[in-house]
């Protein structure tokens, strides 16, 4: 099936931009890209076994989204874990701690090439101390992209991200009231989860929302969620794709255990509040 190119106009640039990197086709796509989605993939392996009661965890995948001002959508990115097996079981006894890897392939306009990479190294991460940091490389050049850190909070959940030299370039903020926290379910106020985006001079730079996807979904494999990004206020190619894997790295953190397992890291399931307790 034939895709469109989006054409979207640019917006205009507000605070700092990170430092420049050699541009490529997976770079220049978002350039004038205001919107995107980033929609989780099921696997039918790791929901049987969450019903059983001893989740396998599986390779996340996700597709990302350009979307246009007429509701038109284009794939342009595939993402997918590469961590080992073994290295994946990890995710669920020792999450703060677990490494994990990503491949980012370029995918618009029927392409499939690897454009970034995304490392978590194994941390030793207590309260404050260590905190997990996922590094962005841009394949192609091999230039540091940027990282992002989730630093120590005591209730909101919250993200610093910088550019490739490690001056801060953004952070972002979900506040830990939202009924998408306290109360999840798939519908109305309960189905989502809002973190705000500013640059580091404080001005606005977008919005991350996490939402259900279905009921379905929901029931069989609460941790399947989709991510609406709007970048309206960014204009650099960078800046977008630091959001884009912010919902990723958000994903993996807060929001990839099953409820239905109830063999885990030892503490209650009932919501991503005793998540984000845990994980402090």
């Amino acid at each position: 099936m034939a895709t469109k190119q989006l054409t979207d106009v640019a917006p205009t640039n507000y605070g700092s931009t990170p430092n420049q990197i050699t541009m490529s086709p997976a770079l220049e796509c978002l350039r004038n890209v205001a919107e995107v989605e980033v929609q989780e993939k099921a696997n039918l392996l790791e929901v049987a076994t969450a019903l059983l009661g001893a989740e396998i965890e599986m390779a996340n995948k996700y597709r990302v989204f350009a979307m246009g001002a007429g509701g038109e959508r284009e794939e342009i990115f595939y993402v997918v874990e590469q961590t080992g097996c073994c290295t994946r079981q990890l995710k669920s006894c020792c999450p703060d701690c677990a490494p994990w890897d990503v491949n980012v392939m370029y995918t618009q306009g029927g392409r499939s090439e690897l454009a970034f990479k995304l490392e978590r190294p194994c941390t030793y991460t207590c309260c404050c101390f260590n905190r997990p940091v996922v590094d962005i490389t841009h394949v192609p050049s091999g230039e540091k992209v940027g990282s992002i850190r989730d630093p120590f909070a005591c209730c909101d959940l919250t993200f610093s991200m910088m550019d490739g030299n490690g001056a801060d370039l953004m952070k972002a903020k979900g506040g830990c009231c939202q009924l998408g926290l306290c109360c999840p379910l798939p519908c109305g106020p309960c189905a989502k989860v809002t973190f705000e985006i500013e640059r580091a001079t404080g001005e606005y730079a977008g919005q991350l929302v996490k939402k259900v996807p279905s009921c379905l979904k929901w029931c069989f494999a609460d941790d399947v969620d989709n991510y609406k990004i709007t970048m309206d206020a960014a204009s650099d190619p960078q800046s977008k794709l630091m959001m884009i894997v912010l919902s990723v790295f958000v994903d993996f953190r807060y929001f990839s255990e099953n409820s239905n397992d109830d063999i885990g890291s030892g503490h209650c399931h009932c919501s991503p509040c005793c998540r984000l307790l845990a994980l402090q």
